[in-house]
C-alpha cells in the first residue's frame, strides 16, 4: 500500500531524528547512499541542457562532475536535490534514484529531499545570526531534537566534523559573519551536516577562497566520504584529481567520459577529455 504524503514525511522525520540519536549517542551509522541517473534530460524553455545522462554515483566515494564552463556540470548537480524546481522554464525527463526511489516521484517532498541530499554553494551563505544558531537551524526547523543538551552535541559534532570546532567554541553567540570566508564554508558545511544528510553537494566549494582554506576544504570532503556520498563540481583540474574517487566529464550537455581517478586523468580514453586536462578546451 502506497504511503500518503503525510505518513512519508513523518517516516523520514523519525528516520531523521533516529540518526541525530546515533549521532549524540556516539555510535554514528554510515549514512551515505547511491544515486542512479537513468536516461536524465533537461530542457530550461527550448534549451536542452543535459542530454541522455545515465551513471551511478556510489556511496563513500567522491565523484567529480568536470568540464568547461556552460557543459551543464552545476545543472547535474542541481537536479540531485531539486534546485531547479523553481528555475523558469525547468523541465526534465528520465529518473534520479534515491535508494531505489525517484526524487521526483509526487510523493517525494523536496523540502526534506532536501535534509537528505545537502548542498555547499559556491560562495559561503551563512545566515547573518550566531554561529551557534547557523548550525542549529535545519535540525530547529525539523525538529530533530528533544532538549536544549541535544542540540548543543549536535551543534558540536557537526562544527567538529567541518573541522572548525576548535576555532569557534569560544565564540558561538558571534555573529557569523565574523568569520573568515574560509571558516564560513566550513561553517555552512557543518550546516549541511546538522540535519545528517546521506549526500553532499559541493558546487565549487572553493572557487572563493585562498589556497589555505581551500586545502581545508578539500581535506574536508575527503573524510567525509567515509560516511557520505559526496558530489563535487569543480573546474579546478588540480583539486579534481587530489579529491575525486570517480570523475565525470561533461561536454556540451554529455558525458563524454567516466571512470576512476586518477586513470582518468593519467590516460583519458576521449580526445575531448585530454585536451581538457592539457587545457586546450574551454
Amino acid at each position: 500500500m502506497r504511503l500518503s504524503l503525510t505518513q512519508e514525511k513523518l517516516g523520514q522525520e523519525e528516520r531523521l531524528a533516529t540518526e541525530v540519536q546515533q549521532v549524540q549517542g556516539g555510535t554514528e551509522a554510515s549514512t551515505s547512499a547511491g544515486i542512479s541517473i537513468r536516461d536524465l534530460n533537461v530542457y530550461y524553455r527550448n534549451h536542452h541542457v543535459l542530454k541522455g545522462i545515465s551513471l551511478e554515483i556510489e556511496p563513500k566515494k567522491i565523484t567529480v562532475f568536470m568540464g568547461p564552463s556552460g557543459c551543464g556540470k552545476s545543472t547535474l548537480v542541481r537536479v540531485l536535490n531539486r534546485m531547479n524546481d523553481e528555475v523558469a522554464g525547468f523541465k526534465h525527463t528520465g529518473g534520479v534514484l534515491l535508494d531505489g526511489k525517484d526524487i521526483y516521484d509526487k510523493s517525494v517532498d523536496p523540502v526534506l529531499l532536501k535534509t537528505r541530499v545537502g548542498m555547499v554553494f559556491q560562495k559561503p551563505n551563512p545566515f547573518p545570526i550566531s554561529i551557534y544558531d547557523n548550525v542549529a537551524f535545519g535540525p530547529k526547523i525539523h525538529k530533530l531534537y528533544k532538549s536544549k543538551q541535544e542540540m548543543d552535541d549536535n551543534v558540536m559534532t557537526s562544527l567538529q566534523k567541518a573541522a572548525l570546532w576548535e576555532e569557534v567554541k569560544d565564540r558561538l553567540k558571534e555573529n557569523a559573519m565574523s568569520l573568515s570566508g574560509g571558516q564560513q564554508q566550513r561553517l555552512c558545511i557543518a550546516r549541511t551536516l546538522a540535519v545528517h544528510p546521506e549526500v553532499i553537494l559541493f558546487d565549487e566549494p572553493a572557487s572563493a577562497l585562498d589556497p589555505g582554506s581551500t586545502a581545508k576544504v578539500e581535506e574536508l570532503m575527503v573524510e567525509l566520504k567515509r560516511n557520505y556520498t559526496v558530489v563535487l563540481v569543480t573546474h579546478n583540474m588540480q583539486q579534481a584529481a587530489r579529491v575525486a574517487s570517480k570523475v565525470v566529464f561533461l561536454y556540451k550537455g554529455d558525458i563524454v567520459e567516466m571512470g576512476e581517478a586518477p586513470g582518468i586523468f593519467e590516460k583519458p580514453t576521449s580526445e575531448l577529455t585530454e585536451k581538457y586536462i592539457r587545457g586546450q578546451l574551454v
